[in-house]
């Protein structure tokens, strides 16, 4: 277990960000967040929750009377799309995601500010070098060796918390589910390099001596080594028979116990198991139920965590009651062509949607009279007099 050295005494409570250490099921190497994408369900996880969550559009959008207007022009709109000179909005995302997945906590350095007070550059930290503190009212965070720096200049998403400061990282939570899958991997690996060979015991009927069965050993052993294991027969003298001693993976339930160790995994990640995948209990009604589960146990959470931070540490205190960042989900919960089009044509004829609501959704230019609203002429209005209709002339009588 790593524990950091560098302790700050200004009188905080100091709160380590620790990665906790344990086998990789090699057996010599500790478990880390990199050793544990070598695991191809963890690696599947991390990578599709970050480009989901990554490559969803972001907005800065302002309340205007009963309206909402998206703020093309607003500062934080701007460095929403471009954090820093080398990298795009979605590869900051993509990258603070999946830090979070596997340290359970992501951090960005409010580097710059402008004379306004607006962030202008965004830098990424590497979570393993953040020591954590508390005191003075306000949370610190100290890079490596460098400066305390206060909350306010630091985003910090976190996982699965004790205490609403610190994230749990997944990977020392789901240990044991990964070193079972790196045992799998790494008896497989075993498996083929021996091409499906077992381990193979040669007997006699006769006793030997010392001598003879150091030959007997020399000679097997010479004529392995020119065969390279594959394709050369070898001749057996005096009775010798062969047999095998190692469990086979259909004794071992290779296959089930692999099934049950990915969706152990990815359970912990809250992702369906046919994402990384296991189709084996998976058709179309069922899948489509994961998804949107997928989609509310998973990605919400997170994506108003991340809209929360945002609004919290980039947005202006006095505008915050006007002004918010907006991470569009729709992309997500999309559903087939056919069942689009059946949301949108239910919508319309309802007055919720009008021709270039569905456009703009669409990506496609509005036209001129796209903006009327309709609905359904043999609708009225009920209240506690009855019902109101609507007369030609525009004035509405009681029933």
């Amino acid at each position: 277990m790593g524990v950091f050295n560098n302790i700050l005494s200004w009188g905080r409570q100091v709160i380590p960000v620790i990665i906790q250490s344990s086998s990789d099921g090699e057996g010599n190497n500790p478990l880390t967040p990199d050793g544990a994408l070598r695991v191809q369900t963890v690696y599947s996880c991390v990578r599709i929750i970050s480009e989901d969550v990554g490559t969803l559009p972001i907005h800065v959008k302002e309340r205007v009377g009963n309206t909402r207007e998206v703020r093309y022009d607003h500062p934080v709109a701007r460095l929403l799309d471009a954090p820093n000179p080398y990298m795009s909005g979605i590869d900051f995302r993509r990258a603070l995601v999946a830090c979070l997945e596997l340290h359970g906590n992501a951090y960005a350095h409010i580097a710059e500010r402008d004379g306004k007070g607006y962030a202008t550059r965004l830098e990424i930290i590497d979570p393993t070098t953040v020591t954590v503190s508390k005191g003075n009212g306000d949370i610190f965070y100290q890079f490596g060796t460098g400066e305390a720096v206060p909350s306010r200049d630091v985003i910090h998403f976190k996982g699965f918390t004790y205490d609403g400061i610190v994230g749990k990282s997944p990977i020392s939570l789901l240990r044991e589910s990964i070193e079972n899958a790196a045992n799998s991997k790494r008896f497989s690996k075993n498996l083929f390099k021996r091409d499906l060979k077992t381990s193979t015991v040669f007997s006699l009927d006769k006793k030997l001596n010392e001598k003879e069965r150091k030959q007997l050993g020399d000679d097997l052993n010479k004529m392995l080594k020119r065969s390279k294991g594959v394709g050369t027969p070898i001749i057996l003298e005096d009775g010798m028979k062969v047999s095998s001693i190692t469990l086979s993976p259909e004794d071992a339930q290779f296959v089930q116990y692999s099934l049950m160790t990915t969706d152990e995994i990815a359970a912990g990640f809250r992702v369906p198991p046919h994402k990384v995948g296991d189709w084996t209990r998976g058709t179309y009604s069922n899948n489509t139920q994961a998804n949107l589960e997928y989609f509310t146990d998973c990605i919400r959470p997170l994506l108003e965590t991340m809209e929360a931070e945002f609004n919290r540490k980039l947005l202006l205190e006095r505008e915050r009651s006007t002004t918010y960042i907006d991470i569009n989900f729709k992309g997500l919960i999309r559903a087939s062509i056919k069942e689009q089009m059946e949301l949108y044509a239910k919508m319309y004829s309802i007055g919720v949607y009008s021709s270039n609501d569905i456009r703009r959704m669409e990506d496609l230019p509005a036209y001129e009279g796209g903006d009327r609203y309709y609905a359904p002429v043999n609708m009225a209005e009920v209240t506690k007099d009855g019902l109101k209709i609507a007369t030609n002339d525009g004035t509405k009588n009681n029933e």
